[in-house]
């Protein structure tokens, strides 16, 4: 792994691993990601994660792609869009 050169950088990294989880756990649209399956997700693809994932998620929330829900993050029509066009 490089290392990293910014605080938003590795916002950026982190908030892009998780919604490589979403991806990769086949998360639809109005569905629940849990932290009890997220934090395995990110521990083993960025290790760091813990450092900025509160920001990270702040940061996805603004983009309006996540929702935050009392058991973990939902992925909204906008983050579902902007999963499928990075299949593109």
């Amino acid at each position: 792994m490089t290392e990293l050169h910014s605080e938003a950088e590795n916002i950026e990294n982190v908030a892009q691993t998780i919604m490589g989880a979403f991806k990769a756990k086949n998360i639809q649209a109005g569905e629940v990601l849990s932290y009890q399956e997220l934090y395995p997700y990110l521990q083993e693809r960025y290790p760091k994660y813990k450092d900025v994932q509160k920001e990270a998620e702040h940061h996805l929330a603004k983009l309006a792609w996540v929702t935050p829900a009392p058991e973990g993050l939902m992925l909204t029509q906008v983050g579902e869009s902007s999963l499928a066009e990075t299949n593109e």
